[in-house]
């Protein structure tokens, strides 16, 4: 299971984020020059979703990203955690906190990140070399797998509810408790550490507060309460990533994820029809017919090639209390007089749960129909669901809102070749149609999504016309009086009628009106994809925050031009299936790494002694305020304690916990933990005991001699296969970048003519003699300053964003990277060579030129030969 491409962009912003808390020190710092290179300038307004940094957790970086329902938050944090310590000292140990909002959900979490076999898990152990241990809180508790020792030596993650760890209840307080079971460490604490009020030296709560954690908080707007922000305090963490898709005001947000960058990478079901009806009969029979319908087409779309589905109803019914159950038994039995056979309707609710260890998914389920409440806090979802129909009576409020996120994961996260399998439906019968429409919104918002991603559809209002097409409504439209008034009622017997029901799906569907709501999806679906389609987001701003951020549009007079240019990035051929003769994915340089034997590659490595000191990363106060992270030296006891220690092993024992000390910290998502470890370990066998002491002591200065060696080694590799696949048409050119219809522009450019928009993003030096230059030749049409990590990119062996985007009269298109000769770098001969071979394979409309003042490079050429060659194309 590979990141989407969303999700990676995800990793990028959490990766950068920390590189500029790094950099400059200051984590409000880094979180104003993070966005602002964006294009935003976040203490320019303080609006709800980006605010100046927030410091509520004092001096510790804590950001939020926001990813709707079905994004893959969990996947995403697996994710993150190698980010994360990738940027820790290598001998910190890699303890992590990761909260989840229930015990049902808890119980869900520790299974999947506990099963080897799960994809979450899979990710995890690739990246910390399987040396990893999940234990929940009464495991915690008893010391299983957390030993001091034990720790040190894996990543372990403690898995716990917002609930059972608070200190306001009975079960929260016992992680306060004196713990025989975790003695050992009361020994290893010094002046330095961090006392938790109200917690034994042996407590469970004081425990974790000394291992510093990374915490990990799913759903994190549960944690608003100021009680969880102390238990979070106490905790004393390193690092916090909130997960959410409902942020609270004052989360630190460094990461967007937009519905329409889901349902690209086919990940939800959207848009959701919306279909009002005239009372609970209708309701249950458009769900069965609809259910049916679409059963059969997803049998015959499986005949054609496809994967396997059966689609399931949601019925969500409203009890009295929490532990009625006598509603669902009756909607149940219900079911079975209209006909459904019992071993297809299941109960799940907190207190009756008929699914308990079901795969829902399997062929052999014979589940098509589930008696719920509330999904969400249930704490279950299955992508299978494609049918929300509420039963409330019609005076009551529809809550959809808790529910609604469950029935919008798409199965095997593939588009399908039957599109009505592509989307989700919500059935419900009410007087207050607008209300319930709003509640619609309402939990879309809740799952992070808005009002673009419904459509709303509506029953005629005389039962006997069909009519050709079934009519729209908007949201304020008020036509509830022409709905058949029906007195309400609490009662299931008497909003249910199973012979009606029985006589109503035994109509053929031509007469029901389930082919007119068909025909109503389909052509939302196809106005839906139209519009995802002319939305370009090139430009990496957020639809939550598009609308308060200035942004420059495309000129008139180059509108056409710019909307056919459609820039070619390389793509990768997959395994083809019966449905796609050939189908290929973007190519990420990761890809080329198959087939990399890390073991056969050349271990020799000039460690050559450097002055250097051990360090620390830390957090330390900066004017009055803990905002600042600095590299604080090691004193010299700590450094006397690490080299006495050391120098106790063995010479076999020091080259062995030398190399897996650092390849915890050497992590590449090509090369697995253990390959890294024996690698180093080969390295440096020939190292005498003196030697080895020295690289210890130096492991910072080691670590990144060892990473460069690794890295060459892989780009090498890298380019070979990348060469290799062009050579064999496994990867191709494939046009697909087109300009954002708007950007942003941090300082504007003065005095550049023919930019492509009315505003283009401010060029000093050699930059700006060139495209000036550029600009005033007579066949060029327009050109762009591409940004990097958000402009077009050349995807090969290394990812490469040229400098400029010019496009001539001729219709050719034109990238130019601009290398000044003070400014020549290692990787110039790569980009030229890169660009040269992009430009090839893009076809004869593409051109690149990597341009030098007057310094001479094989492929490269000056101003003066750029101009001559341009003004002739």
């Amino acid at each position: 299971m590979e990141l989407k491409q969303y999700q990676k962009e995800v990793i990028a912003d959490l990766d950068a984020y920390i590189e500029y808390a790094e950099k400059y020190n200051r984590l409000d710092t880094a979180f104003h020059k993070f966005w602002e290179d964006k294009g935003v300038s976040i203490s320019s307004y303080d609006n709800y979703y980006l605010h100046p940094y927030d410091n509520s957790i004092t001096g510790v970086p804590h950001i939020t990203v926001k990813v709707p329902t079905a994004g893959g938050k969990t996947f995403i944090a697996c994710n993150a955690l190698n980010t994360i310590f990738r940027h820790m000292p290598a001998d910190k140990p890699k303890v992590v906190t990761w909260f989840v909002p229930s015990d049902t959900i808890l119980k869900q979490t520790y299974k999947n990140l506990n099963d080897p076999s799960h994809p979450y898990r899979q990710k995890i152990d690739s990246h910390f070399g399987n040396a990893v241990c999940v234990v929940d809180k009464e495991a915690a508790l008893f010391g299983h797998g957390i030993g001091p020792t034990e720790i040190r030596e894996q990543l372990t993650i403690f898995v716990l509810s917002v609930q059972s760890f608070a200190a306001n209840n009975k079960d929260g307080r016992r992680v306060y408790r004196e713990n025989e079971n975790l003695v050992e460490y009361a020994k290893l604490y010094d002046n330095m550490t961090k006392r938790v009020n109200g917690s034994d030296e042996t407590g469970l709560i004081q425990v974790l507060s000394y291992l510093n954690p990374v915490v990990i908080i799913d759903e994190s707007h549960n944690f608003e309460a100021d009680l969880r922000v102390d238990m979070l305090k106490a905790i004393n963490p390193c690092f916090i990533l909130d997960l959410t898709a409902t942020p609270r005001k004052k989360s630190n947000i460094i990461s967007f994820v937009d519905a329409i960058k889901l349902k690209r990478a086919n990940m939800v079901k959207l848009p959701v029809i919306v279909y009002n009806h005239r009372s609970t009969n209708d309701v249950i029979s458009s769900a069965i017919q609809m259910q049916r319908s679409l059963e059969q087409k997803a049998v015959a779309m499986e005949a054609e090639g496809g994967r396997y589905i059966r689609p399931i109803v949601l019925f969500q019914a409203q009890p009295k209390t929490d532990d009625d159950n006598i509603t669902f038994d009756k909607i149940k039995n219900k079911l079975v007089e209209i006909g459904i056979p019992e071993d297809q309707i299941k109960i799940k609710t907190a207190n009756k749960d008929e699914i308990k260890n079901t795969n829902l998914m399997s062929r052999d389920c014979p589940v098509r129909y589930i008696i719920t409440v509330n999904a969400l806090k249930e704490g279950w979802d299955c992508p299978f669901a494609y049918i929300l129909a509420s039963l409330a009576n019609k005076t009551s409020r529809v809550d959809v809102e808790q529910i609604l996120g469950r029935v919008l994961r798409l199965p095997y996260t593939t588009k399908h070749k039957e599109e009505l399998l592509d989307l989700s439906y919500v059935f419900t019968s009410s007087n207050d149609f607008r209300s319930t429409v709003e509640n619609v919104i309402e939990g879309l918002n809740r799952a992070g999504f808005s009002k673009k991603d419904y459509r709303v559809a509506e029953v005629p209002a005389e039962p006997a016309s069909v009519p050709t097409e079934l009519p729209s409504r908007s949201l304020f439209d008020n036509d509830d009086a022409d709905m058949p008034a029906i007195a309400p009622t609490d009662d299931i017997d008497e909003q249910i009628n199973p012979e009606t029901i029985k006589t109503t799906i035994a109509t053929p569907a031509t007469n029901t009106g389930t082919v007119e709501l068909e025909a109503f999806a389909r052509q939302e679906n196809e106005n839906y994809n139209q519009q995802a389609a002319q939305q370009t987001d090139n430009n990496d701003i957020p639809n939550d925050i598009k609308g308060m951020i200035n942004t420059y549009p495309i000129k008139d007079v180059f509108a056409d031009s710019a909307k056919e240019l459609a820039l070619p990035h390389f793509v990768k051929k997959i395994n083809a299936n019966l449905i796609f003769a050939d189908e290929y994915v973007p190519l990420d340089k990761t890809m080329l790494a198959e087939g990399f034997d890390l073991d056969k590659c050349d271990h020799n490595i000039d460690f050559t002694p450097a002055k250097s000191e051990a360090v620390r990363v830390d957090l330390e106060k900066s004017s009055g305020e803990e905002y600042a992270v600095t590299r604080r030296n090691l004193n010299a006891n700590q450094l006397s304690f690490i080299k006495r220690h050391f120098a106790t092993l063995s010479p076999e024992s020091k080259q062995r916990q030398l190399a897996e000390m650092l390849a915890k910290s050497i992590r590449f998502d090509e090369i697995s933990e253990p390959q890294v470890a024996r690698y180093i370990k080969k390295a440096i066998e020939g190292a005498d005991t003196e030697q080895l002491e020295v690289l210890y002591s130096n492991d910072w200065q080691t670590r990144n001699t060892i990473r460069q060696k690794i890295e060459s080694l892989l780009s090498a590799y890298q380019e070979k296969k990348f060469k290799e696949w062009l050579d064999t048409g496994q990867v191709k050119c494939q046009a697909a970048y087109r300009l954002p219809e708007r950007i942003t522009v941090r300082i504007k450019s003065i005095g550049l003519a023919k930019g492509l928009y009315t505003e283009e993003e401010s060029i000093n030096g050699f930059e700006y003699e060139v495209i000036n230059a550029v600009a005033n030749l007579d066949n060029v049409l327009f050109w762009h300053r591409n940004p990097s990590r958000t402009g077009f990119c050349i995807n090969g062996y290394m990812n490469h964003y040229p400098d400029f985007i010019v496009r001539l009269n001729s219709g050719i298109t034109v990238l130019l990277e601009t290398k000044g000769d003070d400014r020549d770098n290692s990787d110039s001969r790569a980009k030229v060579e890169l660009g040269r071979t992009w430009a090839n394979k893009a076809g004869e409309q593409y051109r690149y030129f990597m341009v030098f003042d007057k310094q001479e490079m094989e492929g490269a050429v000056t101003i003066k030969e750029l101009l001559q060659r341009l003004s002739v194309m």
